[in-house]
């Protein structure tokens, strides 16, 4: 035992390039089984930690509404805290509020709030309330009902309140302490059909002692009991689930608590949530575990191949055993004795090192401070390859003891007739890869499955057997053929004639597919989260607004009037299209619009193509006056009415001007006290009196329009009047023509109207209004309603124009049309809906802009930046990053492998450059016939490696889905490879593996001198 450990550490240090080659191979494929099923678990729990950290509170806390009875508000507050925090899960102590019943006065319905401390968590303009009587209004609500600091407000039966400070909504990071920050919405009155709504501002901020002054009877008032979810690092499903029951226990009837009754009010999704972890639990593991085994494999294959060339080196060593008379047991015992020796060194440093890889990638890429977990797959998993890398130290030294006396004399390996085992299992490796890459091609688009990321492993090892058959084939087939070239010959021969060239073609084909696969779904993937995060949360920061659409739009142009930070976006849903409501000429400057939506029209050509192509005149002031000009006919006397929309978002306002008789040129004056901070002309209609249907044949100019006696400059050249696309006699109104005024003035517009008898009223509006609105269609969204709109809207059936198709639109997905607000409603009145409606926010805003929104009742409720990081924490995504390491893993393995096995075969290669020079070859032709030997065997191998790697992307990118959000308005996976990642990967294998040719050819020539055969002779 002494003599043969001897031996084999003599064996092992005389071929220490291959010794440590093999130890690296076997410490990294233990490490990649080991750190499959970790990365695996860590994956599962950083969702977990993600997902319930990023969600609102109301989706993940507990609620309860307790009313006191007879207790006193202190009393009652103790009660309901001690009461719930014994509600067992991961939950904060109770938080609580005290809120009173809704009061109605004719100036809105008004609610008191009193929370302990809550002054230390707003931002309070002038003094905090100290007594009862004493309270602080949102800022918004005292801008809108001028009201001042230090005013008095009468608030039916909550009695008379003096108002000492205003306050802005908490930002998010008071979102702890309040709990859920959309309990300060302010709701502005709105007209609806369904009826009309009333004021509500956001809850009066007082003290406790205020509530003990209130008649119970008159108005009621009770004590909101909050608990947000914990959510340290090392949460665990188990405790998620307990949560979970927890909160389901709250739906029962009220129970009777002291004096008064507990009831829970809990929202909770924490079932939906829990249900998406197991979802991605069961993804990564058939995510990662793809991952690690071609990881595995190609580091297999490259041991194979190092350990074969060992076992080939000893061939001597071997031989002369076998004429000693060892039998055949102590020639397999010889012959396993060095990689077994390897295997031993190399298992304890490949668990360290995959435990080592395995804390890293949580460090690096998962929520910090989750704990790193070890569970026993990881063990299982690193000692089944230990025993396949036996298995494979067994198959490469079977393959060296099979050999013949003179195969061993001879020093090099034949080509020899491929045995009936080996066509088997090629033959079943290409069944398999064609049946796997049909059936993928076959599936519908769905969640990732083992198929999908099986197929690139597959295809790789079927493309590097047909390069290496293919090399061998066509390297025989020119040997041949006559041919004038030396290197050309010399190179063909030996390819032909030693089955070492050939080799390494399989493993470094399988590494490049996979480097070329991992590289590519890795960055179609991030631009595909990229997209979806873009349809979620549009911009950098999304606020959610209280105030209906044409409010928001209103604020955001007051607040932010050129238009550098913030842009309004609502949705409109009728019974046929959805739309995607945007100011579409704050979108390139506001809005996220990934590349990937509309390859090459930008942003800002999109908005171009959707806006109004004129801009409506603005007027401010008290009074406006018009001339008209009427040549012709007129059944009676024309009135002309102007529809003005106010600044403040309210319903459009009219002023009626005329009469102005037929064959005269008449001014008329009217006043518009609303329009005293502003309004826009929308439109001019002109008919009867209040705009009645008249029978006319005319020509009807109007000019000089004036507003408190100043002109209106440009008032309709550059404001693109035409025909009402919703006109009810749009044929009687023949050319509309716009003259510029001189100087200043206003211009002059010329209608001509002829109804033919009929009564009619001629519709015109401004902004260039086309007959249909030109919208961004997603690809897979509705353009024609069916039957009919919305009832909840008074925006009926209108024609679409699909100007623009997008892979997603906003806050919609591919299932959207997005319009512009101005577009929609210049010649339309849309009624609000119970959709929400958003403020969006470049991150640059300024803090002023910022509180201006807080001011108005506006909260945060996303950012891009956390819908990117909740995404990229999914089990996929994390699995796609693993995938780029593995690429990158297996370019260095099949690098590192490819400089072993040439520096291995350099001996053999200086025999057969030695035997050129010594017959008179030029130093310069045998050069050339390595490197073209190389350059065939490596370029066969790049060329297959990319083909592979290429159509496994493309393929499984068309069939599979990424991600767990809705599918509905989830934008599509484009399957599509970037030429420029491509032509980058192919220089980058032909620099790497073009210079492994080089140096071997260079160090071949070098040493290629008659003394190589004298040595070799003796």
């Amino acid at each position: 035992m002494r003599t043969l450990l001897a031996t084999v550490l003599r064996g092992l240090r005389s071929r220490a390039l291959l010794s440590g080659g093999s130890v690296l191979l076997l410490a990294l494929a233990i490490g990649s089984a080991v750190l499959g099923p970790v990365f695996s678990a860590a994956v599962t729990s950083s969702y977990l930690v993600t997902r319930l950290d990023e969600a609102p509170n109301r989706l993940t806390g507990l609620s309860w509404v307790y009313q006191p009875g007879a207790a006193a508000p202190s009393v009652a507050r103790g009660i309901a805290a001690q009461v719930t925090a014994a509600y067992d899960g991961p939950f904060a102590t109770p938080q609580t509020t005290l809120l009173t019943e809704q009061s109605p006065t004719p100036a809105g319905v008004w609610r008191l709030t009193a929370a302990l401390e809550a002054c230390e968590h707003l931002e309070v303009t002038g003094a905090c309330p100290e007594q009862p009587g004493e309270v602080l209004m949102l800022a918004g609500d005292a801008e809108f009902t001028s009201t001042e600091i230090g005013e008095t407000l009468d608030l039916g039966a909550l009695g008379e309140h003096r108002v000492v400070g205003t306050y802005r909504v908490p930002d998010v990071s008071e979102e702890d302490f309040w709990f859920d920050l959309t309990r300060f919405a302010s709701i502005p009155p709105a007209e609806r059909r369904a009826g009309n709504i009333p004021y509500q501002p956001a809850p009066l901020v007082t003290v406790e002692d205020a509530f003990a002054a209130l008649e119970v009877a008159a108005v009621g008032w009770s004590v909101l009991v909050d608990r947000r979810l914990e959510v340290p690092p090392d949460l665990s499903l188990a405790d998620t689930e307990q949560a979970e029951r927890t909160a389901a226990g709250l739906d029962g009837p009220p129970r009777e608590v002291g004096e008064g009754t507990l009831t829970g009010r809990s929202i909770s999704d924490l079932g939906t949530i829990l249900d998406e972890t197991r979802e991605q639990q069961q993804t990564a593991r058939a995510s990662v575990t793809p991952a690690v085994v071609s990881l595995v494999l190609v580091a297999l294959a490259l041991l194979l191949r190092l350990l074969t060339a060992a076992a080939e080196l000893r061939l001597p060593e071997l031989a002369l055993a076998s004429l000693r008379g060892l039998g055949r047991r102590r020639m397999w015992s010889l012959g396993l004795s060095e990689p077994l020796v390897l295997l031993v060194a190399a298992v304890p440093l490949g668990g360290a090192l995959g435990i080592a890889a395995a804390l890293a990638l949580v460090r690096a890429w998962l929520v910090p401070g989750l704990p790193l977990p070890l569970p026993w797959e990881a063990l299982a998993a690193g000692g089944l390859v230990a025993l396949a890398s036996v298995g494979v130290a067994v198959a490469s030294v079977g393959l060296v003891l099979r050999t013949t006396l003179a195969e061993q004399l001879a020093g090099v390996r034949r080509p020899k007739r491929t045995g009936r085992v080996a066509v088997v299992a090629q033959l079943v490796l290409v069944a398999a890869a064609v049946m796997v890459l049909l059936s993928t091609l076959s599936a519908a688009p769905g969640d990732p499955d083992v198929t999908d990321l099986v197929l690139p492993v597959l295809l790789a090892v079927v493309a590097g057997l047909a390069a290496t058959r293919a090399t061998a084939w066509l390297a025989g087939r020119w040997t041949r053929r006559r041919t004038r070239s030396l290197p050309g010959f010399v190179a063909a021969r030996a390819l032909s004639r030693r089955t070492e060239g050939t080799l390494v073609v399989l493993p470094v084909t399988a590494a490049l597919a996979i480097c070329v696969f991992g590289a590519g779904v890795h960055d179609s993937a991030a631009e595909w989260r990229a997209s979806v995060a873009a349809t979620r949360a549009p911009a950098d920061v999304v606020w959610r607004s209280s105030l209906p659409l044409d409010q928001t739009v209103d604020l955001t142009h007051r607040i932010d009037p050129e238009g550098r930070w913030l842009m309004a976006a609502g949705t409109l849903v009728t019974q046929g299209p959805t739309y995607a409501v945007v100011d579409a000429p704050r979108l390139d400057r506001v809005a996220a619009w990934p590349d990937q939506w509309t390859p090459g029209t930008s942003a800002a050509e999109v908005a171009r193509r959707i806006e109004p192509q004129g801009t409506p005149p603005q007027l401010a002031g008290t009074s406006v006056r018009l001339t008209a000009t009427v040549d012709g006919t007129t059944e009676r006397d024309l009135s002309v009415r102007l529809r003005l929309d106010g600044t403040g978002g309210d319903r459009p306002r009219y002023a009626f001007l005329g009469p102005f008789p037929a064959g005269r040129t008449t001014t008329v004056t009217e006043p518009v006290p609303f329009c005293r901070d502003g309004c826009e002309l929308d439109a001019i209609t002109l008919g009867g009196a209040a705009a009645l249907p008249v029978a006319m044949d005319a020509v009807v100019t109007l000019e000089d329009l004036r507003v408190d006696d100043e002109p209106v400059t440009d008032a309709f050249v550059g404001a693109g009047w035409v025909r009402s696309p919703t006109a009810t006699a749009e044929a009687a109104v023949g050319a509309v023509e716009a003259t510029s005024g001189s100087g200043s003035g206003s211009g002059s517009l010329a209608v001509s109207v002829d109804s033919e008898g009929t009564p009619v009223i001629a519709q015109l509006v401004a902004g260039a209004l086309p007959a249909a609105l030109p919208v961004v269609a997603g690809l897979d969204a509705v353009t024609s309603a069916q039957g009919g709109s919305s009832s909840m809207t008074s925006a009926l059936t209108f024609p679409v124009d699909p100007v623009v198709e997008a892979g997603s639109v906003p806050l919609l997905g591919p299932i959207g049309l997005m319009v512009d607000h101005g577009m929609l409603t210049l010649d339309r009145e849309v009624y609000e809906q119970d959709a929400p409606v958003y403020v969006l926010a470049r991150g640059d805003t300024p803090a002023a802009v910022q509180d201006a929104l807080r001011d108005r009742g506006a909260s945060v409720e996303t950012t891009l930046e956390d819908v990117r990081r909740t995404l990229d924490q999914g089990a996929y995504a994390l699995a796609l990053r693993l995938y780029a390491v593995v690429a990158a893993l297996v370019l260095l393995m099949a690098l590192a492998g490819l400089v072993v096995s040439t520096a291995v075969q350099l001996p053999s290669r200086r025999r057969d450059a030695a035997s050129l020079r010594v017959v008179g070859v030029p130093r310069r032709s045998v050069a050339a016939a390595v490197v073209l030997e190389l350059a065939v065997v490596l370029g066969s191998t790049a060329v297959a490696g990319l083909a592979a790697g290429s159509l496994a992307q493309y393929v499984v990118l068309r069939t599979v889905t990424l991600g767990t959000v809705d599918t509905v308005t989830t934008p599509a996976l484009v399957a599509s490879i970037d030429p420029a990642r491509l032509v980058l990967l192919a220089l980058l294998a032909a620099v790497l593996l073009g210079t492994v040719a080089l140096v071997s050819a260079v160090l071949t020539v070098r040493g290629a001198r008659g003394s190589t055969l004298r040595e070799t002779a003796r």
